[in-house]
């Protein structure tokens, strides 16, 4: 019996030692799957920790990189002119293509008026161009010069006398010619389109868009990136305009050395008036003086020495003072005598621009009646030309039926021009002589 009993008792332990296993075995299992968790835990405890010791704030990472997201956005679009990239002129033979017919036309350039308007031998004749579909400061005019108004003019004429080929280019939505006359076109120098150019330097804004022109979407998306800039006309100030508009009491001499818009104080003796506008000199120099179509006594009465304070401008060419201050023009002396010069239609140009000259014996070569009133009278002598102006303000002038080529004549007046080519400006009819 007791045999039995210790077997029992041995038997059991046996059990026991087997069943002790299985659940160190589920133990180790179960230890092995809390491990696991706990490796878990542990990870996202430190990950705790280092947020507790280097805090993220997240408005902060959205903002960084939100900025690092404009950054990158603003380097793609100073970088990509997908928009706005300048056009390409197509690739045609425009030899013999005429502006009017064909859209496009090799041009002669001639000469400058302000920046966003120039005259070109266009068909044979020399017209005025207004590039379509910007506006540069002007130069002249009722708001005398602005600022960037030169740098504009400038940028114009340097692209247009070193061009070695002028396209101007006719845009189907617009007219051809605007209230003035002038063409209307988009103007390739070189195979660059001088109009976005001027856009692009920050001395041009886009306007005047009365039609659908072909290029508009490009010139609008070109100024609104450049008007971020705020380059030029869209925040700097130009370092050569005289914000101040300084006075100056200066010479007719020094006062065609100075800038378009500078405000002068002048003094000369009224030599020959056209209209309500006159000529004055004062031995220096001669300059025209437009009335902007005030009614100035003094102006005409030949011989008459005046004082005025004025703006300097260049219209077609030709340099006046405008803008009379408080419209204010004093006398200072009457009945000084004027004697004008004797020259050869050779002496004509820049050097006396404004002085009072006698031509002798000029012969008329013929006739030329403009459409905006006026007319042109063209003489010669030994095989130099000229053109004598009968202004449209004249109220007494030659009847151009009576002239006919080959009369010959004496003319007195004064020494303008008119974009390229310098006249001869008369006072009435007295100011020629018939021979």
């Amino acid at each position: 019996m007791k045999k039995i009993i210790i077997l029992i008792m041995v038997l059991s332990l046996i059990l026991s030692a087997c069943t002790g296993n299985d659940s160190s075995s589920d133990s180790a299992n179960d230890t092995s799957s809390t491990q696991t968790t706990s490796e878990d835990a542990y990870g996202d405890e430190a990950a705790a920790d280092q947020s507790s010791d280097h805090p993220v704030d997240e408005n902060a990472l959205s903002e960084t990189e939100s900025n690092e997201s404009e950054d990158k956005a603003s380097d793609t679009d100073a970088n990509d002119k997908s928009g706005y990239a300048m056009p390409t002129l197509p690739d045609l033979d425009f030899e013999g293509m005429t502006f009017k017919d064909d859209g496009y036309e090799i041009v002669e350039y001639k000469s400058l008026s302000d920046g966003d308007t120039a005259n070109f031998k266009v068909g044979g004749m020399t017209m005025a161009c207004r590039f379509l579909a910007i506006d540069t400061p002007e130069t002249s005019g009722n708001s005398g010069l602005q600022p960037w108004a030169l740098p504009a003019k400038a940028f114009t004429q340097n692209a247009l006398e070193n061009a070695e080929v002028i396209i101007l280019e006719k845009d189907l939505e617009s007219d051809i010619v605007d209230d003035y006359g002038r063409l209307l076109a988009w103007i390739w120098v070189d195979g660059e389109l001088l109009n976005y150019q001027l856009v692009e330097e920050g001395l041009a804004w886009v306007k005047y868009l009365y039609g659908d022109y072909k290029y508009n979407p490009i010139m609008i998306t070109l100024e609104s990136n450049v008007q971020k800039t705020k380059v030029k006309i869209w925040g700097e100030d130009d370092p050569d305009y005289d914000y101040n508009d300084t006075v100056k009491e200066v010479t007719i001499a020094e006062a065609k050395t100075m800038q378009t818009g500078s405000t002068v104080t002048l003094r000369g003796v009224v030599t020959n008036y056209i209209g309500q506008n006159a000529f004055i000199s004062d031995g220096t120099a001669s300059v025209y003086i437009y009335a902007n179509k005030y009614n100035y006594g003094a102006l005409d009465d030949i011989g008459t020495e005046i004082e005025l304070t004025g703006k300097i401008i260049e219209y077609n060419g030709l340099m006046e003072v405008s803008s009379i201050v408080d419209k204010k023009i004093t006398v200072i002396s009457e009945g000084n005598e004027v004697v004008p010069s004797e020259v050869s239609i050779d002496d004509i140009g820049e050097d006396i621009e404004g002085d009072l000259i006698r031509l002798t014996d000029v012969t008329i070569e013929r006739v030329h009646v403009a459409d905006g009133g006026g007319y042109d009278i063209i003489v010669y002598k030994d095989d130099a030309y000229t053109t004598i102006r009968i202004d449209k303000y004249l109220e007494d002038y030659p009847d151009p039926a009576t002239l006919e080529p080959g009369m010959v004549l004496d003319v007195i007046g004064s020494v303008g021009q008119f974009l390229e080519n310098y006249q001869v400006m008369i006072c009435n009819s007295d100011s020629i002589t018939f021979k």
